[in-house]
């Protein structure tokens, strides 16, 4: 018992930090319980054969010692890191127990591999501060490396401490925010906190249209963030007095960034002519849809400059397919699950091309949809389930569709307007679906250019501007759900 409070008394001198004198056997923990009782763990197992002691001589090194009586250790606790111990043999972890972070969403302990952390420090040894690029490899990082200290920091990070480093034949320190460590068992990507997005409905659209100089847009002050949020929250922006120069459409989506090139080149016309490739290079009617789903990466933004139009007829239409995706989700959940588990297949077979890709309606993002009909293939897939099944799972799907065409086709959904030349819009190709009326080419001409800009490149500018962004403004108080529920409420549906 005396050499189970000696080690002990050694932890409290040690603070702030946390030194632990089984540091090479493995022994490194702080705990808090309910009613602050502190905990000092010690493994059942030695994590390195190198221990002073052998695991015999080891005090305590089945179970784990309470003490309770330590002010210092109390005052240690004090910090948000409540739960941390080394667990586990040959593949050691770093054991962290509710709430080890305060504000974390995990209620479970999670498990770090030790050699998972080492791999992730950020520290400019590890990380060229230049390049941004890492020093090592993965696995150049020893399965088990030792700890030598752990550190909470203020602001409810910690500080790791390596003993015999493998970089640096000594002592290493790596800093953990605890964004990382709340993000590391996200299993997703991470994203920058941005503003709420905003539904809208033609009422909604018309009066929180904007539009940006041209010359606002491409001085990239202040009207330019406004625009970019605005384009993130509605999918929609336009631009007035921009130059008649088949360019201008390059430069402004280059504020943004690189042009996404299909085979349609780096810019296209949309103008009526003979034998067109696309129903778009018609006069016709064409009705709500989305551009290239045929292919793997759709494009994300779309720019279209109007050049000309001075023909009767050819307003433009644009409908929020993120308002339509969230109303289905909030209230018809047997549509939602048909639109979500059905694919529909989307193909372009023409001019020595072969596309084709299979894509549900309502994808996993909720903010997102699919739906081109002009370009689904006419012999869409019918699954063994369907083909067998009369009570009609099919028939639940083509309700579903209809419920999601109406939503999007109603007056009351859709924004309607003639562009003019010297305008541009800039929609959300994912989100915001666009149309075309029908048009008299014996009246006058219309000229659209257009170019693409692609899904990453769109988001790289989003993070890299997100606290502008969000200075700017919030964005919606409500979050999508709760807009998509007051909206149904709003038209008695």
């Amino acid at each position: 018992m005396a050499a189970i409070m000696a080690s002990i008394r050694g932890i409290s001198r040690s603070l702030p930090g946390f030194k632990s004198p089984y540091a090479r056997s493995g022994v490194y923990g702080f705990s808090r319980s309910l009613d602050r009782t502190s905990t000092i763990i010690f493994n059942k197992r030695p994590i390195s054969q190198q221990a002073t002691k052998s695991p015999e001589e080891l005090p305590c090194r089945d179970g784990a010692i309470e003490q309770s009586s330590s002010s210092k250790l109390n005052d240690f606790l004090d910090f948000q890191h409540t739960n941390a111990e080394v667990v586990g043999g040959p593949r050691s972890s770093l054991r962290l127990t509710t709430p080890f972070l305060l504000n974390s969403a995990y209620k479970k302990p999670r498990y770090f591999p030790l050699h998972w952390l080492r791999d992730a420090c950020k520290c400019n040894l590890c990380v060229d501060p230049d390049s941004g690029q890492k020093n090592f490899g993965t696995c150049d990082v020893p399965m088990n490396p030792l700890i030598e200290e752990i550190i909470p920091t203020e602001d409810g990070g910690m500080k790791i401490v390596w003993k015999d480093d493998f970089l640096t034949s000594g002592r290493h320190v790596s800093l953990y925010w605890p964004s990382d460590l709340d993000t590391a068992s996200a299993g997703s990507k991470r994203k920058p906190k941005l503003p709420n997005i905003t539904l809208w409905d033609a009422a909604t659209l018309k009066r929180d249209r904007l539009t940006v100089d041209f010359n606002d847009w491409m001085a990239g002050g202040q009207e330019f963030l406004s625009g970019l949020h605005r384009l993130h929250t509605h999918g929609l922006l336009f631009l007035r007095n921009v130059p008649a120069s088949e360019q201008s459409v390059v430069s402004i989506a280059n504020q943004i960034g690189n042009l996404q090139e299909t085979f349609y080149g780096r810019t296209w016309d949309v103008r009526s002519k003979p034998n067109a490739e696309n129903v778009a290079y018609t006069s016709s009617f064409l009705g709500l849809h989305q551009d290239l789903l045929y292919v793997h990466d759709p494009p994300r933004i779309q720019l279209l400059h109007c050049l000309e139009n001075t023909c009767e007829g050819g307003e433009s239409m644009f409908s929020d397919g993120a308002r339509v995706s969230h109303m289905i989700r909030s209230e018809a959940h047997t549509d939602y699950k048909a639109l979500s588990k059905r694919q529909l297949r989307y193909h372009y077979i023409k001019q020595g091309h072969h596309y084709e890709m299979l894509r549900p309606v309502l994808p996993e993002n909720p903010d997102l949809v699919f739906w081109s009909p002009p370009f689904q293939a006419s012999r869409q897939t019918l699954t063994v389930e369907e083909s067998e099944d009369i009570s009609g799972e099919y028939f639940t799907w083509l309700r579903a569709a209809t419920l999601f065409k109406n939503l999007l086709e109603e007056d009351r959904w859709m924004y309607q307007y003639k562009m003019q030349p010297g305008e541009c819009v800039l929609f959300d190709n994912l989100r915001v679906l666009h149309g075309r009326g029908k048009f008299d080419t014996l009246t006058g001409s219309r000229w659209l250019k257009g170019a693409y800009i692609a899904g990453d490149v769109f988001e790289s500018k989003l993070a890299t501007l997100s606290p502008q962004l969000i200075e700017l403004s919030q964005g919606n108080e409500m979050s999508p759900p709760k807009q998509a529920i007051q909206m149904r409420e709003s038209y008695g549906m």
